[in-house]
């Protein structure tokens, strides 16, 4: 069976979140979560749910800025900072982390030091904020171990999510978290688009 993750930038987000792991615990799916480390620390009981619900966690660094613009301390201090609070809150660390934007180099990477998790699926649900739109990109670009991008603070991804994984349930994808995507074979200083693109950053 073709396998492929959900992935949710950005939450969690109290008027979104919430509903998506709804959508997820109905029809047993589970997903990948890139924690924004600043919403973690304003809403921690939702990710303390999606942890007791099976969900899989990346490190989407505390605040949000691209990392290619940042100094060396600056880059360390972010992911140290996303990792407390994540650490505080489910009792673990991510093992892999989500640059903002997707910006990464050899630098930044280096300073990370645990694999960095891109995407080959865009749904531009944060451009579009339609749902018509989400739904119709997934369609177009679902591919064999593809890694999709949503954000899970956007209402459009919320309310079009069951439609998504409908769809990709009747085209035969078994959805399946990135530690098993890549089954648990994660390395520092590569980037990881889908099973089939992973980038040696040097």
């Amino acid at each position: 069976m073709k396998q492929i993750v959900l992935t949710f930038d950005d939450g969690p987000e109290p008027t979104t979140t919430p509903q998506i792991l709804d959508s997820l615990k109905e029809q047993q799916v589970k997903a990948t979560f890139m924690l924004w480390g600043e919403h973690v620390k304003a809403h921690p009981e939702i990710v303390k749910r999606a942890k007791q619900e099976g969900h899989a966690f990346g490190s989407h660094t505390y605040s949000h800025r691209s990392l290619l613009d940042l100094t060396d301390a600056e880059v360390v201090e972010e992911m140290a900072r996303a990792d407390e609070i994540i650490l505080k809150t489910i009792g673990q660390k991510p093992e892999f982390c989500r640059p903002p934007y997707g910006d990464i180099d050899a630098r930044v990477a280096k300073l990370l030091n645990r694999a960095a998790i891109i995407w080959s699926v865009d749904s531009r649900d944060w451009a579009s904020h339609d749902e018509q739109q989400i739904l119709a990109r997934v369609k177009q670009y679902a591919h064999d171990g593809g890694i999709i991008l949503m954000h899970d603070i956007q209402p459009a991804t919320r309310d079009v999510l069951m439609c998504v994984i409908d769809y990709l349930k009747a085209a035969n994808y078994e959805f399946v978290t990135i530690p098993e995507l890549f089954q648990n074979k994660l390395k520092p200083m590569f980037s990881y688009y889908s099973t089939e693109k992973i980038h040696h950053l040097t």
